[in-house]
């Protein structure tokens, strides 16, 4: 069926995949959360490296959701927002 008896080289798959393949997914994890130089944000969702810059989006999930990725984006926003809050309280 797909890429079809023309593709015959290893070369031939690769061009074809480069040129049709895609996620059906929505991507996640970009920014990633740990301590090691890699890492983009710890725990706390702030960027290592920048005061007072935090990510709260899909970036910081370590894997895809199961469902849709909307829900686990909002919780990750309104996560934040908690930890954004308590810091400023605790600065009071």
């Amino acid at each position: 069926m797909r890429p079809g008896p023309h593709v015959t080289s290893d070369e031939a798959l690769a061009d074809y995949l480069r040129r049709n393949i895609f996620s059906s997914y929505h991507p996640v994890g970009t920014c990633r959360m740990g301590h090691d130089a890699r890492a983009v944000v710890d725990s706390q969702l702030r960027v290592h490296g920048l005061l007072g810059l935090r990510v709260a989006d899909a970036s910081v999930m370590p894997t895809i959701p199961a469902s849709n990725i909307n829900a686990a984006a909002i919780m990750a926003g309104e996560k934040a927002a908690d930890m954004i809050l308590q810091t400023a309280r605790s600065n009071r």
